[in-house]
């Protein structure tokens, strides 16, 4: 089913496994089926070799389809599930980006514009030493700046890359907007919005079966729908949340690769993260509550794949680097009042 579609059939195939568990609910618990109940469960005994058999079957095609869409993520080779690929999400895509695109459209700066041209010279280095990636050769990059407070930025599988002017005037350094630019990037290149979307369709199917369970057998209509808010809350915690804050460390790993090839000073990566994790303290949710990984965590990731990132860019032949390096003062106060 495409992803556009699903979301109409999804809230249905919802409302059908709720209304369904709620009439096995009624039916189990009338009187008056006592007779049919217990002729039932008399065919289930009678058959229960044939039913194993169905359910095992089932269970073994269930195991086959998803090892049959298992795919190896470039640069990090991590086994991951993929039911779709980028051209499936291109609908989806397109509606996100004109969304950004209406709602900044006086906002978009010009080509010859001083913010423009800093990222794009940034960007090109990227893609230049990048290039014999496939997964980077084969996508057209473009590169779009827009006139917002907001310190972020953001990619799109075609390689459409949005930059915030809040990230630019943020960042203390290049060598901190390739890094970031380099991990939106990575989530073009690793098709992470496709794997998220994959996941998330086994969530769905799981949570829609557990609304059939949940509705049969628990005795009352409100006890239903608090065990399925419970399910669900569940279902974020272990599932949802956890599988996106993969994909965010992925994406600071491959970024991190990219800078280093590019010859950046891949060192600055984890300062991003501390001096983000000092200007947001009050606002930050706790991990186990967000999709991406805390800001501290990211820095600390960073610094343990750091010696990797250097070794990349030693073979890289780049420019040897300096062992001062500049500092901002802000987090230089903040780590000596620690």
């Amino acid at each position: 089913i495409p992803p556009i579609l699903w979301f109409i059939i999804k809230p249905v195939s919802k409302l059908g496994s709720i209304l369904l568990g709620r009439g096995l609910r009624r039916w189990l618990k009338s009187p008056a089926n006592l007779h049919r109940k217990q002729a039932t469960i008399e065919h289930f005994r009678n058959r229960k070799k044939y039913y194993i058999l169905g359910i095992s079957g089932l269970g073994a095609g269930c195991y086959g389809y998803y090892t049959s869409h298992l795919e190896i993520a470039p640069i990090t080779h991590r086994k991951r599930f993929i039911l779709f690929n980028s051209d499936h999400l291109k609908e989806i895509e397109e509606f996100e980006k004109k969304n950004i695109l209406e709602s900044c459209k006086d906002k978009v700066l010009a080509p010859d514009h001083k913010y423009t041209k800093h990222a794009l010279r940034i960007a090109n280095r990227l893609f230049a030493a990048n290039m014999h990636l496939k997964e980077v050769k084969d996508i057209k990059w473009k590169l779009t700046v827009i006139e917002s407070d907001i310190v972020n930025a953001c990619a799109f599988p075609n390689g459409d890359v949005f930059v915030f002017t809040g990230l630019m005037d943020f960042v203390k350094n290049d060598d901190e907007l390739a890094f970031i630019i380099a991990h939106e990037m990575s989530h073009s290149i690793l098709q992470h919005g496709a794997e998220q979307m994959s996941h998330s369709r086994i969530i769905d199917v799981i949570s829609i079966a557990l609304s059939l369970l949940i509705w049969s057998l628990v005795p009352t209509d409100a006890s239903s729908i608090l065990v399925e808010k419970i399910a669900e809350n569940m279902q974020d915690y272990f599932f949802s949340l956890p599988y996106g804050r993969i994909l965010e460390k992925e994406a600071d790993i491959v970024g991190m690769i990219l800078s280093a090839r590019a010859c950046f000073d891949v060192r600055y990566s984890s300062f991003f993260w501390k001096r983000m994790n000092e200007q947001s303290k009050e606002d930050q949710v706790p991990e186990f509550l967000s999709t991406h990984p805390s800001n501290v965590n990211r820095a600390q990731d960073l610094e343990d794949f750091l010696p990797q990132a250097l070794k990349i860019r030693d073979e890289c032949k780049c420019y040897r680097l300096p062992e001062n390096m500049n500092i901002p003062k802000s987090f230089m106060s903040a780590k000596i009042s620690n």
